[in-house]
């Protein structure tokens, strides 16, 4: 039985990976800043995972910030699938929120060199591929953000210098490396760490005016299976996979949410594009949306549907899965 390691394990799309292995019978190690989370990450996995599988599940401590921990949870894996990752509070500084993820991505690389692990795959992010949102074009793989461009803020700041650093680890170190990069990543939650859809959690409880965003969308369970064929397929080793091209508004998804769930009694307008402006000079979480409102660029994912046999969710049916989930843990009123 092949083993992984995957990082952070408490994390969204951490979950949805460990369980895209253990369902294709692998055995998944998994870092835990405390063993604290275990059981309730178990207990979650437990509606996606059978008993069977789910006994290959193991768990270790280890921090990305420290180098403790990392090659005596790794050892005796066949590959890691590195997740884990930095999203900031939104008040850290450029150089701050870059340290702690350039160091995260060093701290793991190097444990899996010195114990012998040569295959990883690295979750980067689209904002690791973003021109200037008035940038008209269609983006492969081959793009790379510019890290001086003033639209960015620093979290996308800090996925470039990431990903960057990775490859340039994986060439010192003689890796087997791929990288996905996802968009906005929804789906159904298996415990309360809401992640991104915390998004679609404000517009469930009423949020009246919409930002017109449009937001390139991944299903973490389509972005679960990405990872898992990128590392079975050697023809990923060396390549960069993006990871969503369908797009959805804000705006859109809260309508949707109005027909579907007639009992929220939502009401849904759309926010104009200076209001969003000047609400997200106190709102961390509506500052990162406001280099997107003029966007006119979008990602194709072609190669990953080539290379992989990948496919996608409709988004709609994502946002939707997602919804129903937060309303059955009974945080929707």
């Amino acid at each position: 039985m092949k083993k992984v390691v995957v990082t952070g394990g408490s994390g969204f799309v951490a979950s949805w990976v460990i369980a895209a292995f253990l369902n294709q019978d692998y055995a998944v190690t998994t870092s835990l800043r405390s063993l604290d989370k275990a059981a309730a990450i178990k207990a979650g996995l437990s509606r996606y995972v059978d008993a069977t599988r789910l006994a290959h599940l193991s768990f270790f401590v280890a921090d990305l910030t420290q180098a403790d921990g990392w090659q005596a949870g790794m050892r005796g894996a066949d590959g890691v699938i590195h997740v884990a990752s930095p999203l900031g509070h939104g008040t850290e500084s450029t150089a701050e929120l870059v340290r702690v993820a350039t160091s995260g991505v060093r701290e793991v690389f190097e444990a899996a060199a010195a114990v012998g692990i040569k295959r990883i795959v690295m979750t980067s992010s689209q904002a690791a591929s973003t021109p200037r949102s008035t940038s008209a074009k269609t983006l492969d793989e081959s793009f790379w953000t510019d890290p001086d461009n003033p639209e960015l803020d620093a979290y996308r700041i800090s996925k470039v210098r990431a990903e960057q650093t990775a490859w340039q680890l994986a060439a010192d170190l003689n890796l087997d490396l791929t990288t996905i990069l996802p968009g906005a990543i929804f789906g159904p939650v298996m415990t309360r760490n809401l992640s991104s859809n915390g998004i679609l959690l404000q517009l469930l409880k009423g949020q009246p005016a919409l930002p017109k965003v449009p937001l390139e969308i991944s299903d973490v369970r389509d972005l679960a299976t990405l990872h898992r064929l990128a590392f079975e397929q050697d023809q990923a080793i060396g390549k960069r996979y993006l990871a969503a091209s369908q797009t959805l508004t804000m705006l859109a998804v809260g309508r949707l949410y109005q027909q579907n769930f007639p009992q929220l009694n939502l009401h849904v307008r759309a926010l104009p594009n200076w209001a969003t402006r000047l609400l997200a000079k106190p709102m961390p979480s509506l500052r990162s949306l406001v280099p997107m409102l003029n966007r006119q660029y979008h990602h194709t994912t072609a190669a990953a549907e080539h290379d992989l046999g990948w496919q996608q969710t409709a988004p709609d049916a994502t946002v939707l899965a997602a919804a129903q989930r937060l309303i059955n843990l009974g945080l929707v009123d």
